[in-house]
């Protein structure tokens, strides 16, 4: 393979642009899991009123491409499911929308 001068550099200085986006996104994950963890573990000790769930579960589905948040997301989904299962099943169904693939 041929690269001319300079092309070897624009390549490693994606390589390192590329790094630090993903150590970002990480950073972002972590945030976020640490922000809802909290809260999470609140309004899955009570009674939360229906829109307070509803809010926090369209706020939550957006970042659901991590893991933890994920497993934040079903905790609240399990724990109304039988008090607002309309909520919950919409919820559920803008979260398979968003990371499901067809």
């Amino acid at each position: 393979m041929c690269v001319a001068l300079g092309e070897e550099d624009n390549m490693e200085q994606s390589l390192t642009d590329t790094k630090e986006i993903a150590r970002k996104i990480m950073d972002i994950n972590e945030i976020a899991y640490t922000t809802y963890k909290p809260i999470v573990d609140d309004i899955c000790t009570r009674k939360a009123p229906e829109s307070e769930v509803e809010h926090l579960l369209d706020y939550m589905v957006g970042i659901c491409n991590d893991e933890r948040m994920l497993q934040l997301f079903k905790q609240v989904c399990r724990s109304y499911i039988d008090i607002y299962p309309r909520v919950i099943t919409a919820e559920i169904y803008t979260y398979k929308e968003m990371y499901e693939e067809s």
